[in-house]
């Protein structure tokens, strides 16, 4: 006997289905949770170690149990049998998972998958009860019962290791899935961090042209040559700052590319304007986005030095400090005044400020401070070691389109002690039946049902539910997807073995059995406690990878919104740069003959750069929020 007294036989078929049926409603897969891209082979070989390993543990645990159970070790030769049923469920466990990969296939009803499922546990129980009857024929001359009554005998432990196989799968996969949402969430970060970039770049150019295109307005009838050399300099620092967007360069190359800026500057302001520079070798090697100094120059002339009337000078000075650099341009002109917000310093400091936050996040700032001999000075600092990594959204992995996962009946998701009521009459009626049944083929005869049967039997399942509860609230308490996962298994280990000798003690005193506690009639019922609670703990770590995943697919789909509303916006901008670089060259041919002409073209050009400014106005502090929901 296994635990409790003999009866009759109902349908042990109908009653398996049910209890298949109810449990695999709690484990149905969703399209997102059965991914259709396969693991790396590497990944593959460390699950089937895994398997190898657990198996061989839960073998070699099941032998000291049962050695201590029967109080000898005589016949420890039975280690050998543990052993090669190890071997056979290992087997089993890699056919389950190819088994439920199939089924995940494609969609398919609840009752379908329940039947398939109901089929997998039967034909695991009818290899499992052939490997066994083979293994003690081989090691012991023969089985001690033919193949249904073994069969029978473990099909409950069959049960509950398919359903705890199903559930590792089941974890497997919503595992791959969250690494797959994370790495699409980084491809996403950058795309977004692109169309940020992208956006600022292209405000930026239409700004410093706008303001320079004044400067070649007052001197076109005064000094055409020169006005054409202006023009000539600043498409040359637009065609620098288009070509390459999204690019870093060195610092050696900004100064370079700065020069034609500076060198309109000197032109408009010959005798009133000095910049001097200054820049150790090993700050000239440090990559910096394009067009960093350009607008910091430019905020010094146009606010620092505007209303100064003796001579000017702008220093721009460049170094390392430990793994940062610095650079400091500092103006002699009217200093800050009453603020030293980047903000109210007009749009290149916060373009400038919102670019570098884009590319090196917390690594980098921008700071206004009064300069040490008076006038303001505008400091930059950004970690000088590594280079920001280069935006490239087309690296993107190709995202499959995912179902939302599947949601239990509303009836049972929502109540907990109805679940765990109905699954346990079910599981009740399914393994008072089988012990009937095995019991009815050893008598060789019909067992029929009574009282006492269900009374004994019942109990034992009454005090399962009534432990479920406390053995769902220890599994959930020291989730193994947290720190110390080595301790955390000892701890389930233990607890298992405890929940088991609980659930016996129990038992017996509810039935007044004087059955000793260790009696060999009750090892099965012990080892079938402890895969109740790794079937539970399985469960749990299934439910927390999947609302792992279904957070992480909400912040997917997130930025995906952002992104298609941050390409919006930057597109709106309808800035072209190749056609403004080839009016430009126009106009600079044109003011040499005609003035007048080449004066009309310009002001025609500040003006749709004014509109092209104006209605990206409000866009820079759309796109921190995006940045800020990102991070």
């Amino acid at each position: 006997m296994r635990g409790g007294p003999a009866a009759a036989r109902i349908p042990a078929v109908f009653t398996l289905l049910v209890s298949a049926a109810s449990s695999f409603l709690v484990i149905r897969p969703s399209a997102a949770t059965s991914s259709r891209e396969s693991p790396p082979r590497s990944v593959l070989q460390r699950r089937v170690w895994a398997v190898a390993v657990g198996w061989l543990a839960f073998a070699l645990a099941q032998w000291v149990l049962s050695r201590i159970a029967s109080r000898s070790f005589e016949e420890a030769w039975d280690i050998v049998l543990a052993l090669s049923t190890s071997a056979c469920w290992i087997a089993l466990t890699l056919a389950i998972w190819a088994w439920v990969a199939f089924l995940d296939r494609r969609p398919r009803s609840r009752i379908a998958l329940a039947c398939a499922h109901v089929l997998g546990v039967l034909c695991a129980a009818f290899i499992d009860g052939a490997w066994r009857n083979a293994s003690q024929r081989a090691f012991y001359g023969g089985p001690e019962k033919s193949l249904l009554p073994t069969t029978l005998y473990y099909l409950d432990l069959t049960v509950a290791a398919y359903v705890a196989v199903v559930l590792l799968k089941r974890i497997a996969d919503t595992h791959d899935a969250v690494i797959r949402q994370d790495r699409r969430q980084l491809t996403l970060r950058a795309e977004l961090a692109g169309a940020q970039l992208s956006f600022l770049e292209t405000q930026l150019q239409p700004h410093f042209l706008f303001n320079s295109l004044g400067a070649v307005l007052e001197l076109a009838h005064e000094s055409p040559a020169t006005a054409a050399r202006m023009i000539r300099q600043l498409a040359a620092l637009l065609r620098f700052a288009v070509h390459g967007r999204g690019q870093t360069v060195t610092l050696a190359q900004e100064l370079d590319a700065l020069e034609p800026y500076l060198e309109i500057q000197r032109l408009r302001f010959t005798d009133w304007l000095t910049i001097s520079r200054e820049a150790t070798p090993e700050a000239l090697r440090v990559s910096v986005p394009r067009m960093t100094l350009q607008p910091i120059v430019e905020n010094a002339i146009r606010h620092g030095l505007a209303d100064r009337t003796e001579r000017g000078h702008i220093a721009i000075v460049a170094s390392i400090e430990g793994r940062e650099l610095c650079l400091q341009v500092a103006d002699n002109g009217v200093g800050l005044g009453k603020s030293s917000d980047i903000d109210a310093w007009g749009i290149g400091l916060r373009n400038l400020s919102s670019r570098l936050r884009t590319l090196y996040g917390d690594q980098a700032s921008v700071t206004l401070r009064t300069a040490p001999g008076g006038g303001a000075m505008t400091e930059v600092r950004l970690r000088a070691d590594v280079a920001p990594p280069r935006v490239d959204a087309s690296e993107e992995e190709d995202a499959t389109i995912e179902l939302p996962p599947a949601r239990l009946p509303e009836l049972f998701r929502r109540n907990a002690l109805l679940t765990i009521v109905t699954g346990w009459v079910v599981w009740g009626l399914f393994w008072v039946q089988l012990n009937l049944a095995w019991m009815s083929i050893f008598a060789r005869r019909p067992l029929p049902w009574s009282l006492s049967v269900v009374a004994d039997y019942g109990t034992g399942v009454l005090v399962w539910a009534a432990i479920t509860p406390l053995m769902l609230a220890s599994a959930r308490r020291n989730s193994l997807l947290s720190g110390h996962r080595w301790w955390r298994a000892t701890v389930h280990v233990s607890l298992a073995c405890g929940f088991a000798l609980v659930h016996v003690a129990a038992w017996q005193l509810l039935v007044g059995s004087d059955r000793p506690l260790w009696a060999a009639g009750y090892f099965e019922t012990m080892l079938w406690t402890v895969m109740l609670y790794a079937v539970l703990l399985a469960l749990s770590g299934y439910h927390e990878f999947a609302a792992r995943r279904r957070e992480r697919e909400t912040a997917t789909a997130r930025l995906r919104a952002e992104i298609a509303e941050a390409e919006l916006t930057s597109s709106s901008l309808r800035f072209d740069p190749e056609n403004v670089l080839a009016r430009l060259e126009m106009l600079a041919d044109i003011v040499m003959r005609d003035v007048s002409t080449a004066e009309r073209g310009l002001t025609q050009l500040a003006q749709r750069l004014r509109t092209t400014l104006d209605t990206a106005h409000e866009a820079p502090r759309t796109l921190e929020v995006f940045a800020a929901r990102a991070q």
